[in-house]
Protein backbone atom coordinates (compact mmCIF):
# COMPACT_ATOMS: atom_id res chain seq x y z
CA UNK A 1 0.00 0.00 0.00
CA UNK A 2 1.04 3.54 -0.54
CA UNK A 3 0.36 4.76 3.03
CA UNK A 4 3.04 1.35 4.45
CA UNK A 5 5.76 2.79 1.34
CA UNK A 6 5.55 6.16 3.10
CA UNK A 7 5.60 5.21 6.28
CA UNK A 8 9.12 3.06 5.51
CA UNK A 9 10.39 6.18 3.75
CA UNK A 10 9.41 8.29 6.94
CA UNK A 11 11.51 6.22 9.27
CA UNK A 12 14.23 5.53 6.58
CA UNK A 13 14.90 8.83 6.72
CA UNK A 14 14.78 9.68 10.35
CA UNK A 15 17.37 6.60 11.35
CA UNK A 16 19.56 8.90 8.58
CA UNK A 17 18.88 12.47 9.66
CA UNK A 18 21.45 12.47 12.52
CA UNK A 19 24.24 11.23 10.04
CA UNK A 20 23.49 14.13 7.49
CA UNK A 21 23.62 17.19 10.65
CA UNK A 22 25.10 18.48 13.33
CA UNK A 23 24.50 17.21 16.68
CA UNK A 24 24.66 20.41 18.41
CA UNK A 25 22.70 22.32 16.28
CA UNK A 26 19.54 23.76 17.45
CA UNK A 27 17.13 25.18 15.06
CA UNK A 28 13.86 26.72 16.61
CA UNK A 29 10.82 29.33 16.18
CA UNK A 30 8.58 29.78 19.11
CA UNK A 31 5.42 31.77 18.96
CA UNK A 32 2.46 31.80 21.19
CA UNK A 33 2.31 32.50 25.30
CA UNK A 34 3.31 30.83 28.25
CA UNK A 35 6.39 28.87 27.22
CA UNK A 36 9.03 27.48 29.47
CA UNK A 37 11.90 25.90 28.15
CA UNK A 38 15.19 24.80 28.88
CA UNK A 39 17.61 23.68 26.64
CA UNK A 40 21.79 22.77 27.18
CA UNK A 41 24.64 21.60 24.60
CA UNK A 42 27.68 20.12 25.12
CA UNK A 43 30.98 20.27 23.26
CA UNK A 44 32.08 22.05 20.71
CA UNK A 45 30.68 24.25 18.12
CA UNK A 46 27.00 24.12 19.63
CA UNK A 47 24.84 26.88 17.94
CA UNK A 48 21.09 28.11 18.05
CA UNK A 49 19.51 29.64 15.36
CA UNK A 50 16.32 30.04 13.52
CA UNK A 51 14.21 27.56 11.18
CA UNK A 52 14.70 30.24 9.04
CA UNK A 53 18.11 30.19 7.90
CA UNK A 54 17.85 33.74 6.12
CA UNK A 55 17.40 35.57 8.74
CA UNK A 56 19.38 33.43 11.71
CA UNK A 57 18.48 34.12 15.05
CA UNK A 58 16.02 32.13 16.27
CA UNK A 59 12.53 33.46 16.87
CA UNK A 60 10.73 33.86 19.77
CA UNK A 61 7.55 35.49 20.03
CA UNK A 62 4.70 35.79 22.74
CA UNK A 63 3.91 36.81 26.68
CA UNK A 64 4.81 35.26 30.14
CA UNK A 65 7.88 32.97 28.94
CA UNK A 66 10.68 31.65 30.93
CA UNK A 67 13.81 30.48 28.20
CA UNK A 68 16.68 29.04 29.57
CA UNK A 69 20.13 28.04 27.34
CA UNK A 70 23.56 26.33 28.84
CA UNK A 71 25.94 26.04 25.99
CA UNK A 72 29.27 24.19 27.49
CA UNK A 73 32.07 24.43 25.07
CA UNK A 74 34.57 26.14 22.19
CA UNK A 75 33.11 28.01 19.41
CA UNK A 76 29.36 28.06 20.72
CA UNK A 77 27.14 30.43 18.74
CA UNK A 78 23.40 31.50 19.43
CA UNK A 79 21.01 33.84 18.53
CA UNK A 80 17.41 35.36 19.60
CA UNK A 81 15.07 37.76 18.35
CA UNK A 82 11.84 37.96 21.00
CA UNK A 83 8.96 40.19 20.69
CA UNK A 84 6.33 40.59 24.01
CA UNK A 85 5.98 41.34 27.37
CA UNK A 86 7.30 39.43 30.76
CA UNK A 87 10.08 37.33 29.14
CA UNK A 88 12.39 35.35 31.28
CA UNK A 89 15.13 35.39 28.63
CA UNK A 90 18.97 33.23 30.19
CA UNK A 91 22.57 32.54 28.81
CA UNK A 92 25.01 30.73 29.57
CA UNK A 93 28.40 29.81 27.64
CA UNK A 94 31.37 28.28 29.34
CA UNK A 95 34.03 28.05 26.84
CA UNK A 96 36.06 29.95 24.64
CA UNK A 97 35.50 31.99 21.10
CA UNK A 98 31.36 32.13 21.89
CA UNK A 99 29.38 34.59 20.12
CA UNK A 100 25.83 35.24 21.65
CA UNK A 101 23.10 37.66 20.51
CA UNK A 102 20.11 38.72 22.20
CA UNK A 103 17.49 41.51 20.39
CA UNK A 104 14.41 42.24 22.60
CA UNK A 105 11.37 43.89 21.37
CA UNK A 106 8.66 44.30 23.99
CA UNK A 107 8.47 45.48 27.75
CA UNK A 108 8.68 44.49 31.50
CA UNK A 109 11.57 41.69 30.01
CA UNK A 110 14.54 40.48 32.03
CA UNK A 111 17.91 39.14 29.43
CA UNK A 112 20.80 37.38 31.78
CA UNK A 113 24.17 36.64 29.64
CA UNK A 114 26.66 34.60 31.70
CA UNK A 115 30.11 33.99 30.33
CA UNK A 116 32.94 32.21 31.40
CA UNK A 117 36.35 31.95 29.26
CA UNK A 118 38.24 33.90 26.48
CA UNK A 119 37.21 35.88 23.45
CA UNK A 120 34.25 35.69 23.63
CA UNK A 121 31.64 37.97 22.07
CA UNK A 122 28.14 39.39 23.33
CA UNK A 123 25.42 41.21 21.82
CA UNK A 124 22.40 42.61 23.82
CA UNK A 125 19.70 44.32 22.30
CA UNK A 126 16.51 46.26 23.51
CA UNK A 127 14.26 47.20 20.18
CA UNK A 128 13.44 50.12 18.55
CA UNK A 129 9.79 50.65 19.44
CA UNK A 130 9.56 52.96 22.47
CA UNK A 131 10.45 49.85 25.07
CA UNK A 132 10.21 50.21 28.58
CA UNK A 133 10.82 48.46 31.98
CA UNK A 134 13.67 45.99 30.33
CA UNK A 135 16.21 44.40 32.43
CA UNK A 136 19.66 43.21 30.56
CA UNK A 137 22.38 42.04 32.85
CA UNK A 138 25.41 40.26 31.53
CA UNK A 139 28.32 39.00 34.04
CA UNK A 140 31.47 37.36 32.26
CA UNK A 141 34.22 35.61 34.83
CA UNK A 142 37.10 34.30 34.24
CA UNK A 143 38.35 35.33 30.94
CA UNK A 144 40.13 37.86 28.65
CA UNK A 145 39.88 39.53 25.66
CA UNK A 146 36.43 39.61 25.72
CA UNK A 147 33.96 42.38 24.11
CA UNK A 148 30.41 43.37 25.47
CA UNK A 149 27.68 45.43 23.58
CA UNK A 150 24.72 46.59 24.67
CA UNK A 151 22.26 48.58 22.96
CA UNK A 152 18.77 50.71 23.87
CA UNK A 153 17.67 51.35 20.46
CA UNK A 154 14.50 53.01 21.26
CA UNK A 155 13.57 52.94 24.96
CA UNK A 156 13.12 54.45 28.48
CA UNK A 157 13.23 53.02 32.23
CA UNK A 158 15.57 50.24 31.43
CA UNK A 159 18.23 48.85 33.31
CA UNK A 160 21.69 47.74 32.10
CA UNK A 161 23.90 46.07 34.73
CA UNK A 162 27.47 45.02 33.07
CA UNK A 163 29.97 43.23 35.59
CA UNK A 164 33.62 41.69 34.10
CA UNK A 165 35.64 40.29 36.36
CA UNK A 166 39.29 38.62 37.20
CA UNK A 167 39.91 39.41 33.85
CA UNK A 168 42.52 41.96 31.21
CA UNK A 169 41.94 43.23 28.01
CA UNK A 170 38.01 43.10 28.14
CA UNK A 171 36.13 46.00 26.11
CA UNK A 172 32.56 47.18 27.22
CA UNK A 173 30.64 49.32 24.77
CA UNK A 174 26.81 51.02 25.39
CA UNK A 175 25.16 52.33 23.19
CA UNK A 176 21.51 53.95 24.20
CA UNK A 177 19.12 56.55 22.99
CA UNK A 178 16.39 57.34 25.64
CA UNK A 179 15.46 58.22 28.54
CA UNK A 180 15.33 57.62 31.92
CA UNK A 181 17.78 54.45 31.69
CA UNK A 182 19.76 53.34 34.61
CA UNK A 183 23.18 52.03 33.33
CA UNK A 184 26.17 50.46 35.74
CA UNK A 185 29.47 48.78 34.65
CA UNK A 186 31.87 46.98 37.13
CA UNK A 187 35.38 46.00 36.42
CA UNK A 188 37.58 44.58 38.74
CA UNK A 189 35.14 44.84 41.63
CA UNK A 190 31.90 43.43 42.56
CA UNK A 191 28.66 45.48 43.16
CA UNK A 192 28.64 44.26 46.62
CA UNK A 193 32.19 45.68 47.36
CA UNK A 194 34.38 42.57 46.84
CA UNK A 195 37.59 43.03 44.84
CA UNK A 196 39.13 40.86 42.04
CA UNK A 197 42.49 39.53 43.37
CA UNK A 198 43.16 38.37 40.02
CA UNK A 199 42.59 41.32 37.97
CA UNK A 200 44.91 42.36 35.35
CA UNK A 201 43.75 45.69 33.78
CA UNK A 202 43.42 47.16 30.09
CA UNK A 203 39.76 47.12 30.46
CA UNK A 204 37.97 49.84 28.30
CA UNK A 205 34.36 51.31 29.05
CA UNK A 206 32.89 53.40 25.94
CA UNK A 207 29.42 54.90 26.36
CA UNK A 208 27.24 56.80 23.87
CA UNK A 209 24.32 58.28 25.11
CA UNK A 210 21.74 60.05 23.27
CA UNK A 211 18.44 61.44 25.90
CA UNK A 212 17.74 62.92 29.04
CA UNK A 213 17.51 61.82 32.86
CA UNK A 214 19.83 58.91 32.48
CA UNK A 215 21.94 57.82 34.84
CA UNK A 216 25.19 56.57 34.38
CA UNK A 217 27.53 54.58 36.48
CA UNK A 218 30.90 52.68 36.71
CA UNK A 219 33.80 51.28 38.59
CA UNK A 220 37.04 50.40 37.29
CA UNK A 221 39.54 48.68 39.40
CA UNK A 222 43.77 46.98 39.10
CA UNK A 223 45.22 46.35 42.40
CA UNK A 224 47.65 44.34 40.22
CA UNK A 225 49.96 47.29 39.20
CA UNK A 226 49.37 46.05 35.14
CA UNK A 227 47.55 47.89 32.29
CA UNK A 228 45.64 50.45 34.01
CA UNK A 229 41.51 51.43 32.74
CA UNK A 230 40.21 53.30 30.15
CA UNK A 231 36.74 55.26 29.67
CA UNK A 232 35.37 57.45 27.26
CA UNK A 233 31.55 58.71 27.21
CA UNK A 234 29.76 60.41 24.17
CA UNK A 235 26.74 61.93 25.42
CA UNK A 236 23.86 64.28 24.27
CA UNK A 237 21.17 65.44 26.19
CA UNK A 238 19.95 66.83 29.77
CA UNK A 239 20.21 66.26 33.46
CA UNK A 240 22.15 63.19 33.10
CA UNK A 241 23.73 61.75 36.20
CA UNK A 242 27.40 60.29 35.66
CA UNK A 243 29.78 58.87 37.77
CA UNK A 244 32.75 57.15 37.20
CA UNK A 245 35.71 55.73 39.60
CA UNK A 246 38.94 54.70 38.35
CA UNK A 247 41.12 52.99 41.35
CA UNK A 248 44.06 50.84 41.87
CA UNK A 249 47.60 50.76 40.17
CA UNK A 250 47.85 51.23 36.76
CA UNK A 251 47.32 54.20 34.19
CA UNK A 252 43.54 55.60 33.94
CA UNK A 253 42.32 57.54 31.36
CA UNK A 254 38.42 59.18 31.36
CA UNK A 255 36.87 60.75 28.55
CA UNK A 256 34.04 62.55 28.79
CA UNK A 257 31.87 65.14 26.12
CA UNK A 258 28.47 66.00 26.68
CA UNK A 259 26.53 68.09 24.20
CA UNK A 260 22.95 69.52 26.51
CA UNK A 261 22.12 71.17 29.71
CA UNK A 262 22.27 70.57 33.12
CA UNK A 263 24.13 67.29 33.06
CA UNK A 264 25.83 66.20 36.39
CA UNK A 265 29.26 64.85 36.12
CA UNK A 266 31.53 63.06 38.80
CA UNK A 267 34.81 61.63 38.00
CA UNK A 268 37.11 60.11 40.62
CA UNK A 269 40.67 58.53 39.99
CA UNK A 270 42.76 57.32 42.41
CA UNK A 271 46.09 55.39 41.98
CA UNK A 272 49.45 55.12 43.44
CA UNK A 273 52.61 56.50 41.50
CA UNK A 274 50.95 55.49 37.93
CA UNK A 275 49.56 59.00 35.57
CA UNK A 276 45.98 59.93 36.10
CA UNK A 277 44.26 61.95 32.77
CA UNK A 278 41.42 63.04 32.57
CA UNK A 279 39.73 64.91 29.22
CA UNK A 280 36.55 66.81 29.74
CA UNK A 281 34.14 68.60 27.00
CA UNK A 282 31.42 70.40 27.75
CA UNK A 283 28.25 72.13 27.14
CA UNK A 284 25.88 74.27 28.90
CA UNK A 285 24.76 74.36 32.48
CA UNK A 286 26.60 71.56 33.91
CA UNK A 287 28.16 70.62 37.50
CA UNK A 288 31.24 69.02 37.04
CA UNK A 289 33.65 67.31 39.92
CA UNK A 290 36.98 65.88 39.34
CA UNK A 291 39.14 64.30 41.93
CA UNK A 292 42.48 62.87 41.15
CA UNK A 293 44.64 60.85 43.87
CA UNK A 294 48.51 59.80 43.78
CA UNK A 295 50.40 59.59 40.58
CA UNK A 296 50.68 62.00 38.24
CA UNK A 297 47.57 64.07 37.20
CA UNK A 298 46.87 65.94 33.58
CA UNK A 299 43.29 67.10 33.49
CA UNK A 300 41.99 69.31 30.36
CA UNK A 301 38.77 71.07 30.72
CA UNK A 302 36.89 72.28 28.05
CA UNK A 303 34.20 74.78 28.70
CA UNK A 304 33.88 77.05 25.82
CA UNK A 305 30.40 76.26 24.60
CA UNK A 306 29.24 76.35 28.56
CA UNK A 307 27.85 79.44 28.05
CA UNK A 308 24.78 78.49 30.12
CA UNK A 309 26.43 78.78 33.62
CA UNK A 310 28.63 76.01 35.09
CA UNK A 311 29.98 74.88 38.40
CA UNK A 312 33.44 73.69 38.11
CA UNK A 313 34.95 71.81 41.03
CA UNK A 314 38.72 70.11 40.37
CA UNK A 315 40.89 68.50 43.23
CA UNK A 316 44.16 67.17 42.66
CA UNK A 317 46.26 65.52 45.47
CA UNK A 318 49.74 64.41 44.77
CA UNK A 319 53.35 64.40 45.97
CA UNK A 320 54.58 64.66 41.90
CA UNK A 321 53.33 66.24 39.10
CA UNK A 322 49.65 68.29 39.09
CA UNK A 323 49.11 70.18 35.88
CA UNK A 324 45.22 71.19 34.53
CA UNK A 325 44.15 73.39 31.01
CA UNK A 326 41.20 74.66 31.39
CA UNK A 327 39.28 76.91 28.55
CA UNK A 328 36.09 78.14 28.88
CA UNK A 329 33.40 81.11 28.56
CA UNK A 330 30.85 82.25 30.82
CA UNK A 331 27.64 84.76 29.57
CA UNK A 332 25.52 83.50 32.44
CA UNK A 333 24.27 87.02 34.15
CA UNK A 334 24.59 84.79 37.73
CA UNK A 335 28.35 83.86 37.05
CA UNK A 336 29.84 80.44 36.93
CA UNK A 337 31.59 78.93 39.77
CA UNK A 338 35.18 76.95 39.30
CA UNK A 339 37.21 75.67 42.42
CA UNK A 340 40.90 74.29 41.58
CA UNK A 341 42.31 72.94 44.50
CA UNK A 342 46.18 71.39 44.58
CA UNK A 343 47.82 69.21 47.55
Amino acid sequence: MIIDWVAKALIVLLLFKPTISFANDIYMDQVGDQLDMDITQDGQNNSVRSLNTTSGDAYISGNNKTFTLTQQGNNNRSGFWTHGGNQQMSLTQTGNSNVSAMDNHGNNNDMSVTINGDSNVTHTEIGNGGDINNEISVTIDNGDSNAVYTEVIDGSSNSIDIQIHDQSNNINTVTVNGSNNNIKAWQGKHEDGTVDTNETGDNDVYWIVAGSNNNLASYQTDDNNNGGQHIANYITGDNNDVNHTQRGSGDHEGFIEINGDGNDVTLLQRGNSDDQFADIVLDDGHTVDIFQRYGDHTTNIDLTNAGGGYNLDLDQTSSSSKTYNLTGTCTNANGCGITITQN
